[in-house]
């Protein structure tokens, strides 16, 4: 399972990417302004360009220019774990997953674009570790292609996911979170590529258990996936709102949480004398009546209305009194 603090928590992802450019140092200044700002873990993107993308396309040469060494990505997984903030990446070959999984990363992360690369998605699987799962591009059946892939022999979280850079608000579609999640049987989460914070915090009170949001130390740069990334301060502030949702959220079910305990014995009705009632009066509707009582006056629950009709009261009971169980014959 991803580690979150607590049982329940939301797994908070920066995901860096490549917006690092290329240059280590920003890619470690990134990490520690990500745990600054409360990521649980930063997820880079280790794409080899010559593995995965056609030379001459715009992907080679992105990638190409943001590209860091094994050494270096080997340096930064080790500065996170002192920063004590999870590290793992994206990775597009066997290859790279080979070296990478040697770093020990908390999880690997399967892109929308490889959500069919099945060779890939086994290899992963054949590691032990957790799997988060994007779905950008994806339909059911793909889906289940890809799960029957990892044959349920990791934890794996699929992301809903909307590949368009920015993603519309209407694109985004977060019931699919929970639909994801029952009819998969696999915890759901929401990786995010619209502006601003909204959909992140809406994500989690549609049922998701891991957010995926890009950042940068400068969003207004060109490039990379800058415009699509929360700065440090934006992010925090997300971080915030998720954890406040969290807390509203609450669990399933309904009980009566303790601070409620007395405003239950405040508020909730309870029977009491309408008017002053002498021993071996008959209990009516003309002389039982369900009022808010004194503090720490309490009578019978406003429900036992109907079974104290018509029974006799064993003591005298004084106006707005409240009518006991002891006070009235079996």
């Amino acid at each position: 399972m991803l580690p979150v603090s607590s049982p329940g928590d939301v797994f908070i992802i920066a995901e860096i990417g490549i917006n690092h450019e290329g240059d280590a140092e920003t890619c470690g200044r990134m990490i520690d302004a990500a745990k600054e700002a409360g990521a649980d873990a930063v997820k880079l993107q280790t794409i080899d360009p010559d593995k995965n993308y056609v030379k001459g396309t715009e992907s080679h040469r992105i990638f190409s220019e943001s590209s860091l060494s094994p050494e270096e990505t080997s340096h930064l997984f080790h500065y996170a774990r002192t920063r004590e903030i999870s590290c793992f990446t994206t990775v597009g070959d066997l290859e790279t997953l080979d070296w990478i999984n040697r770093l020990c990363p908390v999880a690997h992360k399967i892109s929308s674009g490889l959500l069919t690369h099945t060779t890939l998605i086994r290899s992963v699987a054949d590691t032990g570790r957790p799997i988060i799962m994007s779905t950008g591009m994806a339909d059911e059946a793909e889906i289940d292609t890809a799960l029957a892939a990892i044959g349920r022999r990791v934890p794996t979280t699929l992301m809903q996911c909307t590949s368009i850079y920015p993603a519309p608000p209407d694109s985004l579609n977060l019931r699919a979170i929970r639909w994801m999640e029952r009819r998969f049987e696999v915890d759901c989460g929401f990786s995010d590529h619209s502006l601003g914070t909204e959909a992140a915090v809406l994500a989690v009170a549609a049922g998701a258990s891991c957010i995926e949001k890009h950042f940068s130390l400068d969003p207004n740069r060109s490039g990379f996936d800058h415009l699509i990334s929360l700065n440090p301060q934006d992010f925090r502030l997300m971080v915030e709102k998720v954890r406040q949702t969290q807390l509203m959220l609450g669990v399933e079910g309904k009980t009566v949480p303790a601070p409620l305990h007395d405003a239950r014995a405040i508020y909730l009705r309870c029977l009491v004398a309408k008017e002053p009632i002498t021993i071996g009066t008959l209990l009516t509707h003309d002389n039982v009546a369900v009022k808010r009582p004194m503090p720490n006056r309490r009578g019978m629950p406003a429900d036992k209305l109907d079974s104290v009709l018509g029974r006799r009261v064993l003591v005298d009971i004084a106006i707005d009194e409240p009518i006991q169980p002891d006070s009235i014959e079996d």
